[in-house]
């Protein structure tokens, strides 16, 4: 099996070069490096690898959920391509859930053995008429995608990180939120029912549970099942909202009235207010016209991640 691993440095400010090299003392098979050096580097990376390629590979990604996001999207839909992963983020939501290498050895024993793969489907979100984003644990718009933008901006995850405490840079930067995001009001559709939502917080599509740094926002979410999950947070205080993120961590807050689960292969969403922002698996996209349809849904076996046990 061809070996490749993907790293990024500055995962974590930093922890991603420090794993990295940490990792490599102890390892004894033949592979190949690549480092990332920009955003989409991953993804390139990973496409120029993945390309015209007729034998297995395992491609291991040293990084967070945004290297993560790069590199499975340039891989879809190649059934040669097997996804690893050593965790390396911040926030390391992908890895609250899917199987990762925790050490050398076991990268060195997933190669030996030569297991298959296991299939797993990829979320796909479109803005009108604009070309289509992936996302492999959640994409989502308004009050989650504000916040990503603040923590992209500020120095908030750095100086979390340099003390050890990064997975919290997205709880500290939802309490500075709360008081200027202006709520909106939103249409979902699906199949042949719709939902109309007034004074929504976010609307969450979810391939899997985690989000933002542990909070198990949907926790029927399953990346294999051939279906998204949409989160919707609507008709809610600030004061209650804040209250509600803090029992995301322990899977509470389904039982609150202002918190709607729907399920599907697909959706459509509409903006009924004004511009909003948006996100895929933590990385801000862009800013969402009012009246504009959001396309959702799933592409099924559309990469492999490896096989061994968390």
């Amino acid at each position: 099996m061809h070996v490749l691993f993907i790293i990024n440095e500055a995962a974590g400010n930093g922890k991603g070069k420090k794993v990295w090299h940490r990792l490599q003392r102890h390892l004894t098979i033949h592979y190949e490096i690549a480092f990332t050096e920009y955003e989409g580097h991953g993804l390139e990376i990973a496409r120029r690898w993945a390309h015209g390629a007729q034998t297995r590979k395992l491609i291991v990604i040293v990084g967070g959920d945004g290297t993560i996001h790069e590199v499975v999207s340039g891989v879809v839909h190649n059934d040669f391509m097997v996804i690893g992963v050593v965790r390396a983020g911040s926030g390391n939501d992908f890895a609250r859930y899917f199987p990762i290498f925790r050490n050398a050895k076991q990268i060195e024993t997933y190669v030996q053995s030569e297991l298959a793969g296991i299939s797993m489907d990829i979320g796909m979100i479109q803005f009108g008429t604009m070309q289509h984003e992936l996302f492999v644990n959640n994409a989502g718009i308004g009050f989650d995608a504000y916040i990503t933008k603040y923590i992209n901006k500020s120095r908030l995850k750095y100086y979390l990180n340099k003390i050890g405490l990064g997975k919290l840079s997205y709880a500290a930067a939802v309490v500075r939120g709360l008081f200027g995001f202006e709520r909106f009001d939103v249409t979902v559709r699906t199949n042949d029912q719709e939902w109309h939502f007034k004074q929504a917080w976010f609307v969450a599509m979810s391939n899997h549970p985690y989000f933002g740094g542990g909070m198990k926002i949907s926790p029927m979410s399953k990346p294999d099942d051939g279906k998204i999950e949409v989160t919707i947070v609507h008709g809610i205080s600030r004061l209650k909202l804040l209250f509600i993120f803090a029992t995301v961590f322990f899977e509470k807050h389904t039982k609150f009235k202002e918190i709607t689960f729907l399920q599907s292969n697909q959706f459509e969403i509409i903006l009924d207010s004004d511009k909003i922002d948006s996100h895929t698996d933590g990385n801000y996209i862009g800013v969402i016209e009012q009246g504009m349809v959001i396309h959702c849904g799933v592409k099924q076996n559309a990469w492999k991640t490896m096989t061994l046990d968390k």
